[in-house]
């Protein structure tokens, strides 16, 4: 354990030596000394630093010595030979006092919520005094006590327990009982109990024997660590016991150091019925002791503690001292050098020893009266560091013993030492003299790197931070910059500046950032403090802002231009700036820097709210999402000058420059071009077709696009267009020109004709009504049969084939095609007859049998067809006489169409009721003119009139004879009159009427074209909606 715990300490800790100066820790008049070696050794910075207390403390000590010191959390106990019990703050403060003994007072001891304190002294009384109340316990053992400790705990528990022991011999255990007061003896010594130390539920105490150590919990003695051999009479030097935890003890006997370290015995597995009682929860583990660490010093040790990972320990004399501890009696010193002795007592020194046992460092401490003064004379007390929160939530009232409450109280660990006449504070030394040490050897680096580290709460010193202000560190960090910009470092002082300077928007940190920043101007490094000047947390002035943008436009355009990016607008003249930069960008050599400089220009002119040359500068830098700003932020009339620009943006898109082959429809689909033709309104065509003239590629994408959108768009630019689809795309001209109807016919075929565009030309000529130039066209430079043919099928001109059939007489490619592919449309027979005798035609055979199979196919394929027409038909009769043979059913309630009377209400004149098979009902005198109706009257009665007497006779005497031959007599008079009504074909009113407003619709939707078609008045000669439309002749019925 000591070997891994040095190792860390020699990493940590370095050898340090203070000098005590009379004028900054005045001990005494004479002044403080120190050996040779350690005035030699001033580059090392000290480890501790040492104050007197003040306060009143001096007051107590010029009628009173002190004996004995313990130290607690909060405040000092401090005992002295007149039997006075002090209590006093860590500044030296009396808060409190009684008189506790008639002598002097041994010990004093303090539970761990401070408040209670007992003390021992030579006559013989142990009192137990309360802080808060007016408990007074008073323990008379009529023998001198040496030492007393009370339960840590002794505030908490009724029993109210201490240990106390003297020269009786005797370690004796007070404690309340519930049948009273009780004295139990631990311990029994040959000699003196000397020292008392309470942890826990451990108690320490040294005596003859050695120290020995007690579970109060489980009732026995854990172990006894017996002094060191060769270790002078334990009555001459007092022990020193110190507990680092509850686990660990530190022991001086003398000359000699120990750490004992208690540690946990394994338990045996037995069952209680076998008469063993292992430990259990309330009396806690079993331990046993081990000494881990013992060395021999060449001094006595007067105190004893751990301060990090080394040993802090107080000494009297040295090597010469111990050798003449080796008197075992001093009886048998004479007196004149015993007395000799006295008064060459050296001071008495606190030494820091790591756990390799080497000295790191030793403070020489002269304190007042040490000439005269022996190792017993003097003590070390330790306060251990607690947090200032702990400080402030006491469940006390506040009071005077509060005073141990001040800021260094909370800072660290606190050492105090006694002697008779004085008391000496030691503290570890904190940042401010860290940073104080630093500074007077102008090492402010280190001291700003401390600061800082102890502001983040890292390091050795962070606990230390509040003893650092902020107006100091800034000092400190202003002149360490400084010294840089002396030597010439000013980048490193740029960054220093950036720590140290505040951030706060007062007008002194403003001053503070404006004097340096001109500083950094005049040395010409303004680039140095550019990327740290605040812009978010204070605004400086505007013209601090601008001379530095000023500075690094000439000289650092990267980093001007993170600058103008980043920099709120506020801060500088955007006007101002953008017109420097233009200036700029006219001097610029490298392709680089003119980037750039553009980039500026856009940023700015978008501050600036300027659309258009904000946009333009994008344009040229090929900004991605340009097209898409401009439709969401509504800025076509920025854009309605720039649509070169734009269509360069798209080349750029594509890859273009790059010499990438890109397809016409990409090339329109891009999102420039896109952009012009979705927003013809805002900006006109005629516009983009003007800015486009000196770039005819661009201007063919454009009115392609336009083409696509609506070829109404670009009517006024047909012929340009056209001559541009012979340039640049000359296989979409024949589409161009079958869409559009713009373009002029004569202008158009020169373009063709001068670039030798035949399928075009034939199209044209077509157009223009020259089918014979167009047919010769194609039989004498296309020479393509098929094409011939199929332009002759599309003009569906007679002459025009019989000039391709009085052509291709002697040519066998054309009569065979003719024969092949001609169809209805050419009579073989015709062709066949102009053939000449002499011509050889290859494959006329074929050819022939062809026309003669597609004329055998085409006889048969009407003979079905008529097949299937034939059944069509008598099944479409045979469904109509189902229909017409079925009866109507009408009702008397019914309502007749016309005059919206009841069918039962036959109106004069009207004998009979008609009804349709669309479902509607008439009466006859409704419907009929008046001389059908009366013919077909007079019609009915002649037909029964003429009929033979006989039969008359027979129907009248039917008629008489029964009812059912008069019904079946009416019904035949009704179906004859039905017979010779249908004969004037009477149709539904209303469905005629129905009728006609659909023709009259169906003409009123007609195209212009298809009006055109039908005649001046838009009517088809085929229809004619003036007639009404007949209906079936068995549509009718008479009821």
């Amino acid at each position: 354990m000591a070997a891994s715990e040095a190792d860390a300490s020699s990493e940590s800790l370095a050898p340090t030596t203070e000098q005590l100066a009379p004028d900054e820790e005045p001990f005494s008049d004479e002044g403080p000394f120190s050996d040779e070696e350690e005035e030699d050794d001033d580059d090392e910075e000290p480890a501790l630093r040492y104050k007197r207390l003040g306060g009143n403390v001096h007051t107590l000590f010029e009628k009173d010595t002190a004996s004995t010191l313990i130290a607690s959390e909060r405040f000092l106990v401090l005992g002295t030979h007149w039997g006075n019990v002090i209590i006093i703050d860590f500044e030296g403060n009396e808060v409190k006092k009684w008189r506790a003994h008639s002598t002097t007072v041994n010990s004093v001891s303090v539970d761990i919520d401070n408040e209670y304190v007992a003390s021992a002294g030579d006559d013989g009384r142990v009192v137990v005094h309360g802080l808060y109340n007016d408990d007074v316990t008073i323990v008379n053992y009529s023998r001198p006590v040496k030492a007393v400790a009370l339960d840590p705990y002794y505030s908490r528990k009724a029993s109210r327990r201490f240990v106390s022991g003297g020269t009786a011999g005797q370690l004796i255990m007070y404690e309340k009982k519930w049948f009273g007061k009780s004295d139990s003896i631990l311990f029994t010594s040959a000699g003196p109990i000397q020292t008392i130390r309470w942890q826990e539920n451990l108690v320490a105490w040294a005596c003859d024997e050695g120290v020995q150590l007690y579970n109060t919990d489980r009732g026995a003695r854990i172990s006894q660590i017996a002094r060191p051999e060769g270790s002078p009479r334990p009555d001459l030097y007092t022990c020193r016991l110190h507990w680092k935890d509850d686990r660990t003890l530190l022991i001086g006997w003398a000359n000699f150091v120990q750490v004992v370290a208690l540690k946990e015995r394994e338990q045996p597995h037995q069952s209680p019925a076998l008469g063993f009682v292992g430990a259990d929860a309330d009396s806690g583990p079993l331990l046993y002791a081990e000494v881990s660490v013992m060395f021999r010093t060449d001094f006595v040790v007067c105190g004893l503690a751990l301060y990090r990972d080394s040993f802090l320990v107080f000494t009297y004399g040295d090597h010469q001292t111990v050798d003449g501890m080796a008197a075992t009696d001093d009886s048998q010193v004479p007196q004149e050098e015993r007395q000799h002795r006295v008064r060459d007592a050296q001071p008495p020194e606190l030494r820091m020893i790591d756990w390799n046992l080497e000295e790191v460092s030793s403070d020489v401490l002269p304190l007042e009266g040490f000439p005269l003064l022996q190792p017993n004379d003097y003590g070390l007390a330790h306060s251990a560091a607690r947090p200032q929160a702990t400080l402030s939530k006491s469940p006390r009232p506040e009071n005077e013993f509060e005073g141990g409450s001040s800021p260094q109280a909370s800072e660290a660990d606190t050492w105090f030492i006694l002697s008779p006449k004085q008391l000496v504070a030691v503290r570890p030394r904190g940042l401010a003299d860290h940073v104080q040490w630093l500074t007077e050897r102008e090492d402010y680096q280190q001291a700003l790197a401390a600061i800082e580290e102890a502001y983040r709460g890292d390091g050795q010193w962070a606990i230390y931070r509040d003893q650092i202000k902020t107006a100091e560190y800034q000092k400190i960090g202003q002149t360490y910059a400084q010294m840089l910009m002396d030597s010439g470092n000013c980048a490193e002082a740029a960054q220093v500046c950036t720590r140290v300077l505040p951030q706060d928007s007062t007008p002194e940190a403003i001053e503070a950032w404006e004097s340096w920043i001109f500083a950094f101007a005049e040395t010409g490094s303004l680039h140095e403090i550019a990327p740290f000047i605040p812009t978010t947390t204070m605004q400086l002035s505007s013209t601090v802002y601008e001379m530095v943008l000023a500075f690094l436009l000439t000289s650092d355009i990267g980093e001007f231009k993170r600058l103008v990016f980043a920099w709120p607008a506020s801060l500088f003249n955007a006007y101002s700036v953008v017109l420097a930069v233009e200036d700029q960008y006219g001097k610029a050599v490298s392709a680089d820097d003119q980037r750039s400089l553009k980039e500026i220009m856009a940023f700015l002119y978008d501050r600036l709210n300027q659309p258009s040359k904000s946009l333009r500068c994008h344009l040229e830098l090929f900004t991605d999402g340009i097209p898409a700003r401009v439709r969401r932020e509504n800025l076509f009339d920025a854009v309605r000058d720039k649509a070169e620009l734009v269509l360069r943006y798209d080349d750029h898109t594509l890859g273009l420059e790059h010499d990438e082959a890109v397809s016409l429809q990409s090339r329109c689909e891009a999102e420039g071009v896109q952009l012009l033709t979705d927003n013809t309104d805002a900006i006109p065509s005629a516009s983009v077709v003007k800015q486009l003239v000196n770039a005819p590629e661009h201007l063919h994408v454009y009115l392609h696009t336009l083409l696509a959108k609506d070829p109404h768009l670009g009517a006024p630019f047909a012929d340009l267009q056209v001559e541009l689809y012979a340039e640049y795309n000359p296989e979409k001209l024949l589409n161009f020109l079958r869409i559009s109807t713009y373009y002029t016919f004569d202008k158009a075929l020169e373009i063709c004709e001068e670039r030798s565009l035949v399928p075009e030309m034939v199209f044209i000529l077509g157009r223009m009504g020259d089918n014979h130039r167009a047919l010769m066209l194609i039989i004498d430079q296309l020479r393509d049969v098929p094409r011939a043919i199929e332009f002759a099928k599309e003009q569906n001109d007679p002459e025009l084939w019989n000039d391709l059939v009085m052509y291709s007489r002697d040519k066998p490619e054309f009569i065979i095609g003719l024969l092949e592919l001609g169809g209805t449309h050419t009579n073989p027979t015709k062709v066949l007859q102009n053939i000449p005798p002499e011509l050889k035609i290859p494959g006329i055979r074929r050819a022939l049998t062809n026309v003669l199979h597609d004329y055998h196919l085409q006889v048969e394929l009407c003979t079905d067809c008529k097949h299937v027409l034939d059944g069509d038909c008598e099944l479409l009769s045979d469904g109509l006489r189902r229909v017409q043979h079925q009866g109507m059913e009408v009702e008397s309630d019914q309502m007749c169409l016309a005059c919206q009377l009841p069918l039962e209400n036959m109106p004069a004149g009207s004998s009979n009721v008609l009804a349709f098979w669309c479902g509607h009902i008439y009466h006859d005198k409704c419907i009929l003119l008046p001389e059908v109706q009366r013919k077909t009257q007079i019609d009915s009665l002649n037909n029964l009139m003429n009929s033979s007497t006989v039969d008359l006779i027979k129907r009248s005497q039917r008629l008489v004879r029964s009812p059912a031959s008069q019904r079946r007599i009416l019904l035949q008079a009704k179906l004859d009159r039905t017979t010779m009504i249908r004969q004037y074909s009477p149709m539904c009113p209303v469905c005629v009427e129905y009728d006609q407003k659909k023709m009259q619709q169906a003409r009123t939707g007609w195209s212009p074209a298809e009006r055109k078609d039908r005649g001046p008045n838009g009517d088809d000669d085929s229809i004619d909606i003036s007639e009404p439309t007949e209906l079936p002749p068995m549509q009718m019925l008479q009821i």
